[in-house]
């Protein structure tokens, strides 16, 4: 199974929340692959013609968590396409992710302690298992059960190595990671930005818990360094939205509020 072009489905807020993330995401993909990508960033839309148009998204933790779950539907159940979180930095050359060869079971490739927040499908045979796309769009806890029918499911899950999905740096050097995920919605670090242009616009952001520090300076460093990278490119937060409140879209999704962090570790002091 190969492409010439790797295909990239980003999960991100659709008013423009995410877009320091999306922005520094694109720019550390692009700088650091030896193939060309097409991102598609999957977002909550008004156009009833859009892909991603009319999905149930209550019971979610983020504006984007069950998407995950449409893409080999958007891709026609043909060839492979991955998939991430748009809180992360891609650190080495996705072909090498891309070309990873597909045992002769799986629908699905990701860290192997059941994250799909970095995930490549296998649409085709995905195809085959998963419930119809209107079903999934339209049950509010879809990607609830999902991930939990994965995980009863073995068989269809390949794992990776653990680098194309490190949480917060874990306690690897950086030079080591691959995609690393800022994981913990508390202390993710393009918050700074995006908290600001926000406020300005008169708007919050959706995660309504309360922002803290990273444990680890050299991890959100390396975010501010590839900031004003991409910056320096010409590439701007407001390439990622409409800056025009007419077109922005209401979501409903379940509150952060009281938000502790799964992946292990305290934010308040480094291990």
């Amino acid at each position: 199974m190969s492409s010439e072009r790797i295909q990239l489905y980003v999960g991100c807020a659709p008013n423009g929340e995410d877009a320091e993330s999306q922005m520094v995401l694109e720019y550390t993909a692009r700088k650091h692959s030896s193939m060309p990508i097409d991102i598609t960033w999957m977002k909550h839309s008004n156009d009833p013609e859009s892909f991603w148009h009319g999905w149930r998204s209550e019971t979610w933790a983020t504006p984007f968590s069950g998407f995950r779950w449409g893409i080999p539907a958007a891709c026609n159940y043909e060839g492979q396409a991955i998939y991430m979180d748009s809180d992360m930095i891609i650190l080495a050359d996705l072909a090498e992710l891309w070309n990873n060869p597909w045992d002769d079971h799986s629908i699905i490739q990701m860290k192997g302690d059941w994250r799909t927040c970095v995930a490549k499908w296998n649409c085709e045979r995905a195809g085959k298992v998963l419930p119809p796309i209107d079903q999934i769009k339209s049950v509010p806890n879809a990607h609830q059960q999902l991930f939990s029918g994965l995980q009863q499911n073995p068989h269809l899950q390949q794992s990776f190595d653990r680098q194309w999905n490190n949480f917060d740096g874990e306690n690897d050097p950086l030079d080591q990671i691959k995609i690393l995920h800022y994981t913990d919605m508390s202390t993710q670090p393009h918050g700074k930005y995006a908290i600001t242009r926000l406020e300005a616009e008169g708007r919050k952001h959706w995660f309504d818990g309360e922002f803290r520090a990273h444990r680890r300076p050299d991890v959100e460093a390396l975010f501010d360094k590839y900031y004003n990278e991409a910056i320096a490119s010409g590439m701007m937060a407001t390439d990622y939205y409409s800056t025009d409140p007419s077109t922005w879209v209401e979501y409903v999704k379940e509150s952060q509020a009281g938000y502790t962090a799964s992946n292990g570790f305290d934010v308040t002091k480094g291990q």
